[in-house]
C-alpha cells in the first residue's frame, strides 16, 4: 500500500496533505464517486483497522495510515471508511493547534 512509517517527517506529509486537499474542493469531496475497485476497497477496509488498533499500540504512525486512507479516497472514490481519515486527520490538526481546519474535516 506503500505506507512509509520509518524516516518520514510527519510534518511533511501533513503539508503534503493540505496541499493535496487543498487541490479539491468541499463540494468535489462530498460528492465523490463511490470506490468500485474490490482490492482498493479491502484495503481501506485494512487500513481502517490497522487506524484503530495503531492508535492504542503506535499512537505516533497513526498520521501515516490516516494520510493513506485520504489519499486513496480522493483517488479512487469514498469508502465507508473514508470518513474515520477525515475524522482522524481533523482530530490530528485540531491537536497541532489548528481547531478551525481541524474541525473542517471532522
Amino acid at each position: 500500500l506503500g505506507i512509509e512509517v520509518q524516516g518520514t517527517n510527519v510534518e511533511a506529509r501533513v503539508q503534503e496533505m493540505k496541499d493535496l486537499l487543498s487541490s479539491h474542493t468541499d463540494d468535489e469531496i462530498l460528492n465523490s464517486k463511490p470506490m468500485t475497485d474490490p482490492t482498493m476497497i479491502i484495503a481501506m477496509k485494512f487500513l481502517g483497522k490497522l487506524e484503530t488498533g495503531m492508535t492504542l499500540i503506535m499512537p505516533k504512525s497513526v498520521p501515516y495510515v490516516t494520510f493513506k486512507i485520504i489519499e486513496l479516497s480522493l483517488t479512487h472514490g469514498m469508502s465507508p471508511v473514508s470518513p474515520l481519515g477525515f475524522a482522524y486527520y481533523g482530530s490530528y490538526l485540531a491537536k497541532q493547534g489548528n481547531i478551525n481546519e481541524g474541525y473542517h474535516y471532522v
